[in-house]
């Protein structure tokens, strides 16, 4: 009988509980699985949720859900389906100097794919328009694709005022953090092996457009579950059969490998494991490993992200939006602060038949996050509305509001990245070859690539036990 234990019940740590159930099949009786979380519940709404009228929102899980991804799929096949929300059809527009522009309709990685929907949108002049255009079916010199990071890489293919104005923005709203430095490759691995010149990359950007590939920008429809992220994992547990065992309320204190057995020291008592699955963040787990240089070398090279998102409650009648716009993106000489704004009432269409207006702004480009994290909720709030003032003229009086502060998330922004994380998994494969490190500890993820994560780790140590 083989010993599992999953260390931290968020999502990661419960799907991939879910899924080693799951998959288990004729192996059921081959393993048990501890699933450990030190607090007296699994993932604690960490956000929370507001009310309003007779309705409850969440405030926390700002992600929508891509209907290409396993998670969509994982939904429908737990039978929430039924509570699944599709996102009504509105547009991603840019705010600039001159007003509101829209984008063209064929987007990927914030490069225009069709030249008819290029000439028409009125984001570009004429004269950047050709540029684009001329700048993308031209030879990339040999430049090795891998070296570059994404902003070397766009100023390469296209320009750098096309970098600044439509690329940089699109790229930092959607992935919530600042990218430029990051490896190329990281954000689009379907480059890892090409040192070749434009019209190949526009090909594959083309061919990713036309497969509806889940980290494209504009393509595809959203959806998102009515009730919260921790809603979402207690549905999960509930469906655990008898060998996965809730631990909660259980520290760790460090884990040692013995033989081919990992020694966990918790709560004063020692534990027999044969597999490890992590899903800590870095701060929490390093210290288990009673401090290996290695994998703290690793950890301290890389750079973290931080976020801020405001959550801003209206009634209708209070802050007036076209509807068919639902986010508006912002090139940083166009706000001091804000990368974009949600307006969660054009989107979703049950909000917006209750007579609010929900706009959350997101604040997450490095040098804005670090000047507002040490300010109060009321100042975050403040200075938001005067953002919401250029947009709009006029607002009203806000009913509710609400400021959620994420310091270090995990999300690794490095030029390193890549590189370095195959030299530490062929560490940890040596030295903890039965360890597996996802979501948090590993990266910062979607909610998509966390589930994705654990689906394939549980897939894994299910092979190793057959």
């Amino acid at each position: 009988m083989k010993n599992i234990a999953i260390i931290g019940g968020d999502l990661s740590g419960v799907s991939c509980a879910y899924f080693l159930d799951k998959f288990s099949g004729v192996n059921s009786k081959k393993f048990n699985i501890d699933l450990i979380e030190r607090e007296f519940e699994f993932a604690n709404d960490r956000f929370g949720k507001f009310q309003f009228g007779q309705e409850i929102y969440d405030n926390g899980w700002h992600n929508s859900i891509s209907e290409q991804g396993v998670l969509f799929y994982l939904m429908i096949e737990l039978g929430l389906h039924r509570y699944l929300i599709k996102s009504g059809s509105t547009k991603k527009v840019f705010f600039t100097k001159e007003g509101i522009k829209y984008l063209p309709e064929k987007m990927l990685y914030g490069v225009p794919l069709d030249k008819r929907e290029l000439l028409l949108s009125d984001l570009f002049t004429f004269k950047e328009k050709l540029s684009i255009m001329y700048n993308m079916y031209n030879a990339l010199e040999d430049e090795d694709i891998k070296e570059l990071t994404v902003e070397e890489f766009f100023k390469a293919i296209i320009n750098e005022k096309i970098y600044d104005k439509l690329i940089e923005p699109l790229l930092t709203s959607h992935y919530a953090s600042d990218i430029s430095k990051q490896s190329m490759v990281s954000l689009m691995p379907e480059l890892s092996f090409l040192t070749i010149q434009k019209e190949d990359i526009n090909k594959i950007l083309e061919d990713m457009y036309d497969r509806n590939v889940i980290d494209n920008i504009t393509v595809g429809s959203e959806y998102r579950l009515k009730f919260t992220l921790k809603s979402f994992i207690e549905t999960l547990e509930s469906n655990f059969s008898d060998k996965v065992f809730l631990e909660l309320n259980r520290k760790v204190e460090k884990i040692e490998k013995k033989g081919d057995k990992y020694l966990v020291h918790s709560n004063g008592s020692i534990y027999y494991y044969d597999y490890i699955i992590l899903t800590l963040n870095q701060k929490n787990f390093l210290p288990l490993f009673n401090g290996d240089e290695k994998i703290n070398e690793f950890y301290s090279s890389m750079k973290y992200v931080s976020n801020i998102v405001v959550t801003l409650v209206y009634k209708r009648d209070e802050l007036h939006i076209n509807r068919e716009i639902g986010e508006i993106i912002f090139p940083k000489d166009d706000s001091e602060y804000v990368t974009k704004l949600e307006y969660v009432s054009n989107k979703w269409i049950d909000i917006k038949m209750s007579g609010i207006q929900i706009v959350r702004a997101y604040i997450d480009r490095e040098e804005a996050v670090s000047e507002l994290m040490g300010k109060s909720d009321s100042e975050i709030i403040e200075i938001i509305e005067k953002e919401l003032t250029k947009v709009h003229g006029a607002i009203g009086k806000v009913s509710r509001s609400y400021v959620s502060k994420v310091k270090d998330n995990y999300r690794f922004r490095c030029k390193n990245y890549n590189k370095n994380i195959n030299k530490f998994n062929d560490y940890m494969k040596k030295e903890y070859p039965n360890v597996f490190i996802i979501g948090k500890s590993k990266k910062g993820t979607t909610l998509e690539n966390t589930v994705l994560e654990a689906k394939e780790v549980a897939k894994q140590i299910l092979e190793n036990i057959r």
